[in-house]
């Protein structure tokens, strides 16, 4: 089947890569990195943008000012995404990593024209550090990366299969949502991707794709538009 969307940015959670090694699961990055592998083979262009809430998740760290938390959880991403690309070259992935808090010799700034050449190029871009500010989620920062290198979608990785009415893993009745506008997400509050990254894709008709990624297959099949619900990307 032909790829829905060729250029997307994939948002992997700190959550999914954590396991039962601890918070950095080797079987979860080997699994994602062969998923993306799997993708790329098919013709995508694939970017991503990694959560750190594995390491550390910046609300949750009282103990300190609320901006040395965030700008903690931010360093987490990057811990993330190098884990993430050693796992990805093992695959025989080429990898391109930018930080927007770029550390020498390991990340480099993010140049969403560096970026766009590179995944032209093949080579998978992942974006650590979220937007580099504070108190602005990693879902926001994969809307305005995927904006950045022109993805034609947002792919976020979740536990399940997709946007419902109820909480899935609370109430086993509740309805899959499979196709929602922007304006209607944000109109029922729903909070599986935050409302700000939401607001910013509504206002550059960005649709969002909220599937289960831990089954092989999943990532290709929400390329394909046969897995997950759709937010936006009316037509």
């Amino acid at each position: 089947m032909s790829l829905r969307f060729r250029r997307a940015l994939l948002k992997l959670s700190g959550e999914v890569l954590g396991g039962k090694e601890g918070p950095l699961d080797s079987g979860a990055f080997s699994f994602y990195a062969g998923e993306i592998r799997r993708a790329c083979a098919k013709g995508a262009e694939l970017a991503v943008v990694v959560g750190g809430g594995n390491v550390a998740r910046g609300a949750a760290l009282t103990f300190i000012p609320p901006t040395a938390g965030h700008t903690a959880g931010m360093l987490g991403t990057l811990i993330n995404a190098i884990v993430l690309r050693e796992f990805l070259q093992k695959e025989g992935v080429r990898t391109l990593l930018m930080s927007a808090l770029p550390v020498e010799g390991v990340a480099e700034a993010v140049d969403p024209w560096r970026a766009k050449e590179a995944l032209a190029q093949g080579a998978v871009v992942l974006f650590a550090a979220g937007t580099g500010n504070p108190f602005v989620t990693t879902d926001t920062a994969a809307v305005i990366r995927a904006l950045s290198v022109e993805a034609e979608a947002v792919l976020k990785a979740s536990k399940v299969p997709g946007i419902f009415e109820d909480d899935p893993l609370k109430n086993p009745n509740a309805k899959l949502i499979p196709r929602l506008s922007h304006g209607e997400y944000l109109a029922r509050g729903l909070r599986v991707m935050d409302a700000a990254a939401v607001a910013i894709a509504q206002e550059n008709r960005l649709p969002i794709v909220v599937f289960q990624a831990d089954r092989e297959g999943a990532i290709l099949e929400a390329l394909e538009g046969k897995r997950g619900s759709v937010i936006g990307g009316e037509g």
